[in-house]
């Protein structure tokens, strides 16, 4: 490790030295299939030429402009292309350099809607148990999971929380389904919310690291709608992981007839070929800020940066010129069920739940929906285990709450050819074996 550079892993990595497709190699000469899209943000994969031309030509023309001073042709271009494919509704964004910076604007804007109003005592918010939505401060005091925090303590505080839609593990009295139940408990949970002074509820579109892959029931972001508007509280929706087709849909919440209020992005808005993220308010919103705030100055020195919103134009052209909405859809269908079968073989997966590329497998003791003793650290287990059979997977640890719950998560590059995904499949099939086998079970 170089003495240098501050570690970010306490295993020693592999030094990379090339992408191509679905594949990175390292300078021991080993390969690795990417498959989590790195922390589900390389999208697009690995020397993609359309998104390296976009770098180079938008580096020929213009790399910086500040946002104070000029406007920029890529900036605007995106904001339109971006909003069309929100849907009717939505017309305002603002792009910055990651899902960290993108959640905490869309606090701020939340909170400029209630003070525009004369209401800026609604400045609190609401997010999930179990959840993650970035690692600055403000973001990490939404973030209810508190593994990402337990070191910066007491610098977070915590927000309120409500149980994400998990139904693994949900009791389901006779006569109902999951769904309800999900929905019937979000219900309960929002009546004790301290909706006078809570701006919004942050949610993601399908749950991440934090809760290993949780996808919302039917009906229950319906809910979610339902019960903002009747408590005049608003819904941002963290799309950061499950945005620009990771699920099939240009945004995980459009499997839903919901729509939230704000939508914040990042990752695979420019397929992992350039720290980019962005918020989009609805107009509803946005007329309510604009009564006050007619200008936002909430951005930083690299907003709209030109060169990276250039790179999230060619992004969204190769997922439409490709069919990788369609693609992701077919090939998620089969993708989840091979995962079944490899989970079956293993024993020691309890839940495979998912969409499109986005599939989370949670560890249980063989035969039952126990987690293992968290002092067996399967999760890290599991990453290394993979990282050895040259697989990269994504770690979704005490995913269950309470301390407890192993999982990773499986999200390949939304242009993975067909052998690099059997290929995937190959290697996680040898990993899970080899973790078994450490576990002596």
């Amino acid at each position: 490790m170089p003495a240098a550079l501050i570690p970010s892993s306490a295993r020693v990595l592999p030094l990379a030295v090339r992408g191509q497709g679905a594949r990175i190699h390292t300078a021991d000469g080993r390969d690795y299939i990417d498959g989590s899209s790195g922390p589900l943000a390389a999208n697009l994969g690995h020397g993609h030429p359309a998104m390296l031309d976009a770098l180079h030509r938008q580096s020929h023309e213009l790399v910086f402009a500040h946002r104070g001073q000029f406007r920029n042709a890529p900036a605007e271009r995106l904001a339109v292309e971006v909003a069309a494919r929100l849907g009717p509704g939505f017309g305002r964004s603002s792009f910055v350099c990651g899902g960290s910076e993108a959640v905490e604007l869309a606090m701020k804007l939340a909170h400029m809607t209630w003070a525009a109003e004369g209401r800026p005592g609604k400045h609190r918010f609401v997010s999930g148990g179990v959840s993650y939505h970035g690692n600055t401060l403000g973001a990490m005091n939404l973030s209810g999971q508190p593994r990402y925090s337990s070191a910066f303590r007491p610098l977070v505080r915590g927000e309120q929380t409500i149980t994400v839609p998990q139904t693994f593990r949900l009791g389901v009295p006779d006569g109902s389904t999951a769904a309800r139940e999900a929905v019937a408990r979000l219900r309960a949970e929002f009546a004790a919310l301290d909706v006078e002074h809570t701006a919004a509820v942050v949610l993601e579109g399908v749950g991440g690291s934090s809760s290993g892959v949780v996808v919302p029931p039917p009906g229950f972001f319906e809910e979610l709608r339902a019960l903002c508007d009747e408590h005049d509280v608003l819904w941002i929706c963290d799309e950061v992981m499950s945005g620009f087709g990771r699920t099939g849909r240009w945004f995980a919440f459009q499997h839903s007839t919901a729509v939230p209020d704000i939508v914040c992005f990042a990752k695979g808005v420019a397929g992992g070929y350039a720290p980019l993220g962005g918020v989009t308010v609805s107009d509803r919103v946005w007329e309510r800020i604009s009564t006050a705030f007619p200008s936002v100055a909430a951005g930083h020195t690299f907003t709209n940066f030109p060169l990276n919103c250039a790179v999230g134009l060619a992004a969204l052209a190769v997922i439409e010129e490709e069919d990788l909405l369609r693609r992701v859809t077919e090939r998620g269908e089969r993708l989840g069920r091979q995962l079944g079968v490899i989970a079956e073989r293993a024993g020691i997966i309890g839940d495979v739940r998912g969409t499109g590329y986005m599939w989370g497998l949670e560890f249980t003791l063989p035969g039952t929906t126990e987690p293992f003793d968290p002092a067996l650290d399967v999760t890290a287990r599991a990453v290394a285990a993979a990282a050895e059979h040259g697989l990269l997977v994504y770690p979704a640890r005490l995913c269950a709450g309470d301390g407890l719950g192993d999982a990773l998560i499986v999200a390949p590059p939304l242009n993975s050819t067909d052998d690099e995904l059997d290929d995937l499949l190959s290697r996680l099939d040898d990993s899970l074996r080899s973790i078994r086998a450490s576990l002596d079970i």
